[in-house]
């Protein structure tokens, strides 16, 4: 009887095994949810991952062109103005004229015609053989003004590109002809110099945006910039070139000036074209007029000092010596 009594157990054990397997696989099948809710979260982390480090090796890419690229132009610049050719730099500069005009037709929004590099290269022709090479822009814009009058199968828009960047390359290439080279060098310091100073100080104490134009551009920046420009391009002029210390200071100014609001004046026309480049000739920097926006201007307002205090004083000394006679 005991024996009868006892042999129900098994039975009893192995039924709540199964209460408790069953137990334990609902608490299995209620933990799976929440391990597939955590698993997008997780994949969202490697996701951010991957992102962040793409981001970074792009960011890290530009950054080495752009510091490759400064490299070989500066490597260039200098191999030619030490070389001091003066066919050399005229062709070298036709290259660059070009490829600029070639950009401010995107800028302006000019549809691509051959006669406008043609003429654009009669031009800069012209200039080699003339003894004032920034009048052939103006030659150019009479002899355009014309077909477009003639024809009226060009925009008046055309005549554009042959006041910038025509004009202030043609002014690049005559302080080269009328001052020499180491005229060129000293505006290329000076523009430099001024850029450097904008930059490093906008970045410390730059507080009051400059212009709606160009926004990361700060007046405390422009300020500091102009300042080493003054000092530092003073000091170059009178010891590279024994300039007159005023005229070092002023023209100096006058200069990093000029080459500020070329830096604006390119903004300005790449915001109305809808660009962030003027062109992508150069790796890190964009194109020609994206590098060399601010010493066109600079050749500009260098050339006119320059022109204008050279005729001066030769009409101040023929005056006095008249006077003496």
């Amino acid at each position: 009887m005991e024996q009868q009594a006892n042999q129900p157990q098994p039975d009893n054990i192995s039924s709540n095994d199964t209460a408790s397997t069953k137990e334990s696989s609902t608490l299995d099948s209620s933990a799976k949810p929440s391990q597939a809710e955590s698993s997008p979260e997780s994949n969202k982390s490697k996701t951010f991952d991957t992102s962040f480090l793409d981001s970074a090796k792009d960011k890290f890419a530009n950054e080495s062109a752009r510091y490759i690229t400064a490299a070989l132009l500066i490597a260039g610049i200098g191999i030619l103005l030490v070389w001091n050719n003066a066919i050399v730099i005229w062709a070298v500069l036709g290259v660059a004229f070009i490829l600029g005009f070639r950009e401010s037709l995107t800028l302006y929004k000019i549809d691509t015609n051959l006669w406008l590099y043609a003429l654009a290269l009669g031009v800069w022709i012209l200039a080699f053989f003339s003894a004032r090479p920034v009048e052939a822009a103006f030659i150019a814009c009479v002899i355009l003004a014309s077909v477009v009058a003639y024809k009226q199968n060009l925009s008046p828009k055309s005549i554009l590109p042959f006041l910038y960047p025509t004009l202030p390359f043609l002014a690049l290439y005559s302080v080269y002809v009328d001052f020499g080279v180491l005229r060129v060098v000293w505006l290329i310091l000076i523009v430099a110099l001024c850029d450097m100073g904008a930059y490093f100080g906008g970045r410390i104490f730059g507080k009051t945006p400059f212009s709606p134009t160009s926004p990361k551009k700060t007046l405390e920046g422009v300020i500091i910039g102009l300042a080493v420009a003054i000092v530092v391009g003073s000091i170059a002029g009178i010891l590279m070139l024994n300039t007159h210390f005023l005229l070092a200071i002023i023209l100096s100014l006058f200069v990093a000036v000029c080459g500020v609001f070329g830096d604006l004046y390119e903004s300005y026309l790449k915001r109305r074209a809808e660009v962030k480049d003027s062109g992508s000739i150069l790796p890190g920097h964009g194109g020609i007029l994206d590098r060399f926006d601010a010493v066109l201007f600079g050749a500009v307002g260098m050339h006119f000092f320059l022109m204008f205090f050279d005729e001066f004083a030769c009409t101040r000394c023929s005056i006095l010596g008249a006077s003496l006679l």
